[in-house]
């Protein structure tokens, strides 16, 4: 069931002093009641081809909207983890995307860093974005994927020092969410099986486990059923449990309505 709330969130705060970042769809932003939350750090988890990079790129634009139209008038960092930056896609949605169009949004102040161990991870963001944001206003930090470094890397006492690393990792983001911006952190899945079936978008988990899991403040998984696409809000600090259709179309991430 989809719960519709009757009223857009208007710009920027609700009255328990949370801020939201406007997905850059209003019926998305309706039914997220306000957009990306600014508390703590928001997973977004799915299969691949489900939409998850997608809507992380249109962040990147949508946060340096003026605060009147619910952006944040700030740049953005994309931290790439696995592959390079989708640049080419970028450029169609600042070209397609209505409501950067009408701005002049373009990616000027969006701050790409390419990373691939842990180490690496951990000095961009405990060093190098601190220093980014004592000179820029940054109002998102996309890291696309959180799970890429933890699965190539060999460790000699695995659960141990991957377990320190999340931990450093995820108060890190911790603590720069307290400079009012917006946390993504895509991640990937893995499957568990019930009874000794596989059963779809229902068993399948966020990757790096309970000690990562245990530092989320909201996560929504993203998913499809043949030709539909689904983000369903599993953790959230102001939402039930609730499930948004959407299509991905060349202007971008928008929710639809339901299929009867």
């Amino acid at each position: 069931m989809i719960y519709v709330h009757r009223r857009i969130m208007s710009a920027t705060v609700m009255k328990n002093g949370e801020k939201f970042l406007t997905t850059g769809c209003p019926k998305f932003d309706a039914l997220l009641r306000g957009g990306i939350s600014t508390r703590g750090i928001t997973q977004i988890y799915g299969g691949a081809s489900t939409g998850k990079t997608q809507l992380a790129l249109q962040l990147c634009l949508t946060v340096q909207l003026p605060v009147t139209e619910n952006g944040f008038a700030a740049g953005a960092v994309y931290i790439c983890t696995e592959s390079g930056f989708p640049s080419r896609r970028l450029q169609e949605l600042i070209q397609k995307l209505e409501v950067t169009k009408k701005f002049g949004i373009n990616g000027d102040i969006i701050f790409v860093e390419h990373v691939s161990t842990i180490e690496e991870l951990e000095v961009c963001l405990c060093h190098r974005i601190p220093i980014l944001m004592s000179m820029r206003k940054i109002g998102l930090i996309v890291v696309d994927s959180i799970a890429a470094p933890y699965r190539v890397e060999e460790w000699k006492t695995v659960s141990q020092n991957r377990s320190k690393s999340l931990r450093i990792i995820g108060q890190q983001l911790h603590k720069l969410c307290k400079n009012d911006l917006c946390i993504i952190c895509i991640n990937q899945v893995t499957a568990t099986i019930y009874n000794h079936v596989l059963n779809d978008n229902l068993s399948e988990r966020p990757a790096l486990g309970i000690t990562w899991s245990s530092m989320m403040t909201s996560s929504i998984q993203f998913y499809r059923i043949n030709s539909h696409r689904y983000a369903s809000v599993r953790l959230s600090s102001n939402l039930p449990e609730i499930i948004v259709p959407f299509q991905i179309q060349g202007s971008g991430v928008t929710a639809i309505d339901p299929v009867l």
